[in-house]
């Protein structure tokens, strides 16, 4: 630390000056044309009078701290947390706050472990918030259950900065012994919400349980009440649900506490589009200061996760740093993290379990759909979904099929919205619970679908007349792979190819599908214990 001082002093030789930049200042809202110090890994100073042992030319280039994802769950990019940091350091982001739930409800505790691990040997900084809800509700099947007593355990776990998303709202308000015993084991820490469809006094009544956070915000209304109700407001922008452009009236009157996070997105996205950077774009498109849109993603979530050497350049602070073209594409020059510059890591840690066994009697299953039962009305860019009526259905059933036990255990539905004309297409990414769903228009190819998915021990594959006509094999965990981003991206450009030859007009399938079985956000969904009403939180007789 005395070495820091004395560098910061300019009585030693710093490791790195960076000349000609014009740093962003996110904490003060000015840009100041300065020389930054670098020393161990840390600022230590700008503007005064340095020696280097290095020096980087930023010919005039803006300085801004490393991006921070204070929402993301990086399984369902479909990447291991490396792979993810291949894709997303060159874009600017330099901290991720992943939400493990997805492997954790897989493998249970030892699945956020796996992430951390994995995340240390990434190339960017990777800390969780543990999950709340494992499962989501009571309505799943097959997934691990975690209680309190797992949950403080997890909570303890060197890396992980609080609680996530608690989806349980209806547990919350009703005082369910078991939501509020995870409550409690969370006090003194972040507590993440998840609170789709509340407002006014309801969703007063769920922020009065502690509840720091909400990023199910989908309306300028909803997300005035979160503010008003003191709670901050996750602004998400992801693959499947893209909330920014109907929520920039309100982070143009530019609310002291909000930040943007992408919550889910896909590896196509993150290569052709970018991460953080992507949504920056968006943001001062839409009119927003670029420092205070730059402050969504650094010094915000900083501060809210109390990562109070993260989000800024300041002296003390990780030297984690992007130089940017400019401010209003965010073309990203260069990544630093640690003073280094930022380079993605190449090791992924053995992860045992999480396949797919479908039990016996799988090739003899038949997917009848009650009568009486309503539609799946899909939507194809939210993961929200719509109640219709029976009539309403364009042929393609939904098949939600148990994945962990061997248990042969399985429900059906119709839908209105896929599109598919003939064939089927599933996948083991099945937020929460992660059990394998098929959509298909003829049972034949449904079971083929669920018997090819088996074969790879997860992932995604796309049958259409007793053929096989693609497949993105996720052997972690049936959620990830450690392949480098651009070989999976052209695979899942190969799947959702074939599933729009289908006829399917969805632009992201996979991700839509993949939240049809989320049995806590509205309106309709399919588990394998049967079709659900996430509203009157009961599954439909």
């Amino acid at each position: 630390m005395i070495e820091s001082i004395r560098a910061a002093l300019g009585q030693e030789k710093v490791d790195l000056l960076i000349r000609n930049a014009r740093m962003v200042s996110v904490l003060t809202r000015e840009i100041l044309e300065v020389e930054v110090a670098v020393h161990q890994g840390r600022f230590v100073g700008f503007g005064g009078k340095y020696q280097a042992h290095e020096i980087l030319d930023a010919q005039g280039a803006y300085l801004a701290p490393g991006f921070i994802d204070g929402h993301v769950h990086i399984e369902s990019s479909m990447l291991a947390p490396a792979s993810f940091a291949a894709a997303v350091l060159p874009r600017g982001t330099t901290t991720v706050i992943a939400e493990p739930h997805e492997i954790v409800n897989v493998l249970g505790l030892r699945g956020q472990s796996w992430m951390l691990e994995a995340g240390r040997s990434s190339g960017m900084r990777v800390y969780v918030s543990t999950p709340s809800c494992v499962p989501a509700s009571a309505f799943e099947a097959g997934c691990t259950h975690l209680d309190a007593k797992d949950i403080s355990q997890a909570l303890s776990e060197p890396g992980s900065l609080g609680l996530a998303e608690m989806m349980n709202y209806p547990g919350v308000l009703s005082g369910d012994a078991g939501v509020w015993s995870v409550l409690e084991a969370a006090r003194g820490k972040r507590i993440d919400g998840h609170a789709a469809g509340l407002s006014g006094q309801t969703l007063q009544a769920y922020a009065s349980a502690g509840i720091h956070s909400d990023h199910e915000a989908v309306t300028p209304d909803q997300a005035w009440d979160r503010l008003r109700a003191g709670m901050w407001l996750m602004v998400r922008e992801g693959s499947a649900a893209r909330n920014l452009q109907d929520l920039l009236p309100v982070l143009k009157k530019e609310p002291r506490r909000a930040m943007c996070v992408t919550d889910d997105v896909d590896v196509k996205e993150l290569l052709a589009l970018g991460h953080l950077d992507r949504v920056l774009r968006i943001a001062v498109q839409g009119g927003l200061d670029p420092i205070y849109a730059l402050s969504l993603v650094t010094s915000n979530p900083a501060e809210y996760w109390g990562l109070h050497d993260l989000g800024a350049i300041a002296p003390g602070y990780h030297a984690d740093f992007v130089l940017l073209e400019d401010l209003q594409d965010f073309r990203v020059l260069q990544t630093y993290v640690g003073g280094k510059p930022a380079q993605a890591g190449r090791h992924t840690p053995e992860l045992i379990g999480g396949g797919v066994k479908l039990g016996t009697g799988w090739s003899e299953a038949h997917f009848e759909v009650p009568a009486s039962h309503p539609v799946i009305g899909v939507l194809p860019t939210q993961i929200e979904t719509r109640k219709k009526d029976q009539g309403s259905s364009d042929g393609v059933k939904l098949v939600s099929i148990e994945r962990h036990l061997e248990g042969l255990q399985y429900a059906s539905a119709l839908t209105h919205g896929m599109g598919l004309q003939h064939g089927a297409f599933g996948c083991t990414i099945q937020h929460d619970a992660h059990n394998l769903m098929v959509a298909g228009t003829n049972d034949a190819d449904i079971r083929l679908c669920a018997q090819v998915i088996e074969q790879m021990q997860g992932g995604v594959a796309v049958v259409a007349d007793g053929e096989v006509r693609a497949t993105l094999p996720l052997p972690i965990g049936g959620l990830m792979s450690s392949e480098p981003p651009e070989v999976v991206a052209a695979l899942q450009d190969e799947i959702e190819q074939a599933v729009h030859q289908l006829g399917c007009p969805l632009p992201h399938p996979i991700m839509t599908l993949a939240f049809l079985g989320l049995s806590v956000i509205p309106a309709l969904k399919l588990t394998p214990l049967g079709l659900f009403d996430v509203e009157s939180f009961e599954l439909i007789q």
